[in-house]
Parts: structure tokens; C-alpha cells; sequence
């Protein structure tokens, strides 16, 4: 079965709740999943000004860089 036939019949059986507090619950898990789906997609200002300064600063000095191999071998295990 599909997402879109599960979410169909989910629908319907809450239509014919009449438990309060069960309405309170489905509601309450649904605003938890919208905060959480939202959290995901958003990335701070300032974390986005980070990395593009990073860009910036390797745009402007690439030798700057490092191979990565060579960065390996000066990394502790």
C-alpha cells in the first residue's frame, strides 16, 4: 500500500474519533513530526555565512588546500 492510500485511511478512521484526548494525542505527535521535518531544512544564518566564507577563502588561495592523502598521514588514529 502506498503513503498516499495510508494517509487516506488514517484520515477517515480520525474522522470518526470522538475521544477528545485521542484527538489531543494525534495532534500533539503530528506538531512534534511538523517541528522536527522543520528542523531538518533549516540551517542557520550563521552557519551559512561560515561556509561561505570558507568558499570564499579557498576561491581567493586554493593552495590553501590539502591533498588528502597527505592530510591522512598527519591525522592521529
Amino acid at each position: 500500500m502506498n503513503i498516499q492510500a495510508q494517509k487516506a485511511i488514517i484520515i477517515e478512521q480520525i474522522k470518526q474519533v470522538n475521544d477528545v484526548n485521542l484527538i489531543n494525542a494525534i495532534k500533539n505527535m503530528l506538531d512534534y513530526a511538523f517541528k522536527k521535518e522543520q528542523e531538518s531544512f533549516d540551517i542557520p544564518e550563521a552557519h551559512q555565512r561560515l561556509v561561505l566564507e570558507r568558499f570564499d577563502k579557498v576561491r581567493k588561495s586554493p593552495s590553501r588546500l590539502l591533498d588528502w592523502d597527505d592530510a591522512k598521514k598527519t591525522l592521529k588514529c
